[in-house]
């Protein structure tokens, strides 16, 4: 067995968090003041700058603080490799868990030890992720993800419910939001890391059908809260970016997940359910814009296209 996979005996195993950062040095910053405290021992951050670096968040990484590393690479290198740059890096330190976080999440209470918990429970678990709620904390982002025969082929579970009314139980899981969730690095490791080709959006749905299909298990858990600012690093979940994104990386999953329910829901639902939906956003400038984009991209995702940098120039309008 890898050694990385193996319990550790310590009441803390070490987890290496990975915070990708664009945007709001504020939000980075407050981020990371969630993680330090959560008062988690051998809890260690490494923060990627992917670029539009403030005066803040560049005054940010150049305070010496005890746990905390700021790597610059100079140019936005997108969510995938940021991420896995961290694998290298938990691999290198020998590091047990790595633990995925965006910068507009907060962690509450002891989110981080209830989910190295079930992990440490179940050497089957590769991955944990937490109950995500709206901003205010009063609704469902989400409870665990799933497949679906609907709108996007996938489903954030119980979203947009009352948080009261949230599952209660631990559940198993089709994939985990990149949000945040904590992995096994060893079981990363395998899988050869994100595919950098997503370059940000479904890079989760596809991580979790390659465990899933190796006999791995995802777990929602319900006792590990935090919540969620919701898309800010592509400017919202309705941006011409994010929808874009989202088109254009949909084919490439399910070129990967080879399933004729999915591909039907992605023919019945995105594509032939773009025409009349494009009528109801014509009188709605912002939304009539992201439908366009999601547009846009299916059919530049159903070509093959890989979506890089120059999109995030394209739709935000910022450099790198």
């Amino acid at each position: 067995m890898n050694p990385l996979c193996e319990v550790r005996s310590q009441d803390r195993p070490g987890v290496l968090a990975i915070l990708p950062h664009y945007g709001s040095a504020a939000s980075t910053r407050e981020a990371i003041s969630c993680l330090q405290q959560q008062g988690y021992a051998n809890l260690e951050i490494l923060v990627i700058d992917n670029g539009d670096s403030d005066e803040g968040s560049r005054g940010l990484s150049a305070e010496p603080v005890a746990g905390l590393e700021w790597e610059d690479p100079g140019r936005n290198l997108g969510y995938c490799a940021a991420i896995n740059r961290g694998l290298a890096r938990a691999l290198e330190k020998d590091t047990p868990y790595l633990c995925l976080i965006n910068a507009d999440v907060r962690i509450e209470g002891d989110c981080l030890a209830r989910l190295v918990e079930a992990l440490e429970a179940d050497p089957q678990v590769a991955g944990v992720g937490p109950l995500l709620t709206t901003a205010d904390g009063s609704r469902v982002w989400s409870a665990g993800s799933r497949l679906r025969f609907g709108p996007n082929q996938i489903a954030h579970r119980s979203h947009g419910s009352p948080s009261a009314c949230a599952p209660a139980r631990p559940a198993q899981v089709d994939f985990l939001p990149g949000a945040l969730a904590i992995y096994r690095t060893c079981d990363l490791q395998e899988m050869g890391g994100l595919d950098e080709k997503y370059f940000m959006y479904c890079e989760d749905v596809d991580l979790g059908l390659r465990l899933t299909r190796k006999g791995r298990h995802l777990l929602y858990l319900p006792w590990a809260r935090a919540e969620h600012q919701g898309t800010a690093s592509s400017g919202g979940g309705a941006s011409p970016l994010r929808k874009f994104l989202m088109g254009v990386n949909t084919p490439r999953f399910l070129r990967r997940a080879g399933s004729l329910r999915l591909w039907s829901s992605f023919v019945i639902f995105d594509l032939l359910g773009w025409f009349p939906a494009l009528l109801l956003y014509v009188p709605r400038p912002r939304r009539l814009r992201a439908h366009l984009a999601k547009g846009r991209g299916m059919l530049m995702g159903i070509g093959g296209y890989r979506p890089g940098v120059k999109d995030v120039v394209h739709y935000l309008g910022e450099g790198t």
